[in-house]
């Protein structure tokens, strides 16, 4: 691997985890303008923000798993473009419905992105060394965005709520630019991710408006069924 190589591979992976992190914070301080643009209510709003979370935390497991089948790269490329194409469609949507639908999407995306990101440093560095500086680098721009998300969206916002998902493209595309000159090669190597969908599913839906003690019972119920037979099913993998 070049020298050249070796600087692409962690600044596209840098870049990948900085912007789903970033897309996970910055939305709350614009919902208010995004109301006021889109209408819509409480509840279609919460869903901007938990749709992304919902799938983000559902799909891990399964989007680790398919980085490992068709390679690290491939899965990098097609999760920071299908997350550009996401946040164009947020940027851009006409009534509230539309970033709803997109942002459920746009946390698949970034489902992807994230392990992918991580095992492109792995694959690029044997050296546990250079691959421990690069993944505090790696770590750096998550906590970065953590921190400036707020900040840097409420400045967004001052000029247009839309800024907030467009501001994603160009650095999607920056990422995705630097990933053809990388050196890292492909390497190849699901109920659970069902079930996944559903815990998470259940414990976001019960707050979702003002519904009775009843109904968010039973969501709590079918979480911590699903939390259940996860365990079963991971329980026979292990044991098989």
């Amino acid at each position: 691997m070049t020298t050249t190589e070796k600087t692409t591979t962690p600044a596209a992976a840098l870049l990948g985890f900085f912007v789903v992190t970033l897309d996970a914070v910055i939305v709350n301080v614009a919902l208010p303008a995004m109301r006021a643009d889109l209408g819509g209510g409480i509840t279609g709003l919460q869903w901007v923000v938990d749709g992304y979370t919902l799938m983000f935390a559902a799909f891990l497991l399964s989007a680790g798993a398919l980085s490992d089948r068709i390679g690290a790269k491939r899965a990098f490329g097609l999760g920071v473009g299908v997350f550009a194409v996401t946040s164009l469609a947020c940027g851009v949507a006409p009534v509230l419905p539309v970033p709803v639908v997109f942002r459920f999407l746009q946390g698949t995306a970034a489902a992807m992105v994230m392990p992918s990101s991580m095992a492109l440093i792995a694959q690029a560095y044997p050296d546990p060394v250079r691959r421990g500086r690069a993944v505090a680098a790696w770590a750096m721009g998550g906590a970065v965005a953590s921190s400036a998300g707020p900040v840097l969206g409420g400045l967004l916002t001052t000029a247009s709520w839309r800024w907030i998902f467009l501001i994603n493209v160009p650095v999607s595309l920056v990422a995705a630019v630097l990933l053809p000159r990388s050196g890292v090669l492909n390497t190849s190597r699901q109920l659970g991710g069902a079930l996944a969908v559903a815990v998470f599913g259940a414990l976001l839906a019960g707050p979702s408006g003002g519904d009775t003690g009843m109904r968010i019972s039973l969501l709590l119920a079918a979480a911590m069924a699903a939390v259940a037979a996860f365990a079963a099913v991971a329980g026979l993998r292990t044991r098989y």
